[in-house]
């Protein structure tokens, strides 16, 4: 364990916390990190899954060349072929001069291939070509280019579910997920919570150079009720908006804004929702029965899951079914709100 601490100092010191399953995660990184072997790290999002892909980057014997993330799910879907593989000048209306594209961008290094389920099917055919000979062809190029990239891949979806329902190609799965690597959510984490807090307080502090702040204990004790759908991410990000809104160097329950605050929840109707078709054409969204909290719901989780389904119910009435705009009433990314609905409808 104390190697791993070592190792955890110089390459990722920047991951908070010390679950079991973040220190089995980090040490599964330590392991493979300065191998060519394909990574594939799921979770939601916010769960730090582009910091462990730097981590493996960096304890690697590629850490001199680039690490280059790629957002898929941001690529337009006429433009995915060009932006991963590049495009010789000429290629196509508007490509007055050559592109080299993210493999050859990251030529010995390492590409990053995050939210890698939102690729559409003609593109995974592509890339699986290129991981398998290890080679690309730029658009309207007459050669291939050979490569030397690693490949770590991440998603917060269920790829699985996805080769299952015909949307993810298995033989990319496979060749994607050679070490498959999940991280857990930050309400699955413990006592991070306070770790991930306290650290977030004492950088911020350092950097703005105030006086060092805390927490009032019914503002931790509301950080430990919350569900956090954001994760890390959306957990640094109050604490900081908190630590610069605060009056004084305490931070109080009220200086999180939490969106399950009485004003979050008094934007969203009371009516709950039966059955809604979204205005963007994604189909029905299935009704949720949320059940009734009442004296005998003692069990935490289950009491903040049904808290959960009431206000996206909620949300989705005030916004006639937009997916969008309900994600927007409820402070969350529309692609964690469709996982919750699909959650919920399973």
């Amino acid at each position: 364990m104390s190697e791993l601490k070592t190792w955890r100092r110089q390459f990722a010191s920047e991951i908070v916390g010390e679950s079991v399953e973040i220190v089995e995660a980090l040490d599964t990184i330590r392991r493979v990190a300065n191998t060519d072997c394909s990574i594939l790290i799921t979770g939601e999002t916010g769960s730090g899954k582009e910091l462990f892909a730097r981590a493996a980057h960096r304890a690697s014997n590629r850490r001199a060349k680039p690490f280059i993330p790629v957002n898929c799910a941001a690529l337009p879907e006429t433009l995915i072929e060009a932006e991963l593989f590049g495009h010789v000048k000429g290629a196509f209306t508007g490509a007055m001069t050559a592109r080299a594209g993210r493999f050859l961008s990251a030529q010995g290094g390492t590409l990053f291939l995050d939210e890698i389920g939102d690729l559409p099917l003609s593109a995974q055919a592509k890339l699986l070509r290129v991981l398998e000979e290890r080679v690309v062809c730029p658009v309207g190029a007459d050669s291939d280019t050979a490569i030397d990239v690693r490949i770590v891949a991440a998603t917060h979806r269920n790829l699985e579910q996805m080769v299952a329902e015909g949307t993810v190609r298995a033989d990319l799965y496979f060749r994607l997920s050679v070490v498959p690597l999940h991280l857990p959510a930050l309400r699955d984490r413990g006592d991070d919570f306070d770790i991930i807090v306290d650290l977030t307080l004492v950088r911020m502090c350092e950097r703005s150079g105030r006086e060092l702040m805390t927490l009032e204990p019914s503002a931790r004790a509301a950080i430990r009720s919350y569900s956090w759908p954001g994760n890390v991410r959306e957990l640094a990000h109050k604490i900081e908006r908190a630590a610069l809104l605060a009056r004084g160097t305490q931070i109080c329950e009220g200086d999180l804004s939490l969106p399950t605050s009485s004003s979050r929840v008094a934007r969203l109707s009371t009516q709950p929702v039966a059955l809604v078709v979204t205005a963007e054409g994604s189909g029905p969204i299935p009704k949720m029965e949320a059940p009734v909290l009442d004296d005998s719901t003692l069990d935490l989780r289950s009491a903040l899951e049904a808290v959960e389904r009431k206000l996206i119910d909620r949300a989705l009435s005030k916004a006639n079914g937009n997916r969008t705009e309900a994600a927007a009433l409820l402070g969350l990314n529309r692609t964690t709100l469709v996982e919750k609905l699909r959650k919920y409808a399973a």
